[in-house]
């Protein structure tokens, strides 16, 4: 299922980010390029996050950052960060996140598959471990295949 929607184009993997914020807009990146988030979705999920703290770190050294579908959502889409030396997003209990996986949802109900496969894999604290860990867009790929 997430191989339906993360492949080489939108996983990338990064040594380090200065801030969360540059976290999230490099994660978006790919969605910006196939037109699949506006521009404005990057200020709206870090206008949310302002808002509303960091809702969207789920778990320890995991954060899927999203907004809501009339904040800039064109297409149903998913993108994944790789950050090898973490970094903080004011989340104390899960700092520091290591898997920026961004979303974007065209309405509250479409996307429930994908993230039912995220809650499978994100259940799995060896593939999280390994997934943290990989040297290679393959490597992250190959774990990613099996949800």
């Amino acid at each position: 299922m997430l191989s339906e929607w993360l492949d080489e184009t939108n996983v990338k993997i990064i040594n380090r980010v200065t801030d969360w914020q540059q976290a999230v807009a490099i994660s978006l990146q790919p969605m910006f390029d196939n037109n699949i988030v506006e521009l404005r979705y990057l200020p709206a999920i870090l206008s949310n996050c302002q808002q509303f703290g960091p809702y969207f770190v789920l778990g320890e050294g995991i954060a899927m950052p999203h907004a809501r579908p009339e904040q800039g959502v064109l297409k149903k889409g998913l993108s994944l960060l790789i950050i090898r030396q973490g970094v903080a997003f004011n989340s104390p209990e899960n700092d520091p996140v290591y898997l920026v996986f961004s979303l974007a949802a065209t309405d509250g109900h479409s996307h429930i598959a994908m993230i039912a496969a995220l809650s499978a894999l994100f259940s799995q604290d060896q593939d999280i471990t390994r997934l943290k860990q990989v040297a290679t867009i393959d490597q992250a790929l190959s774990i990613i295949g099996q949800y």
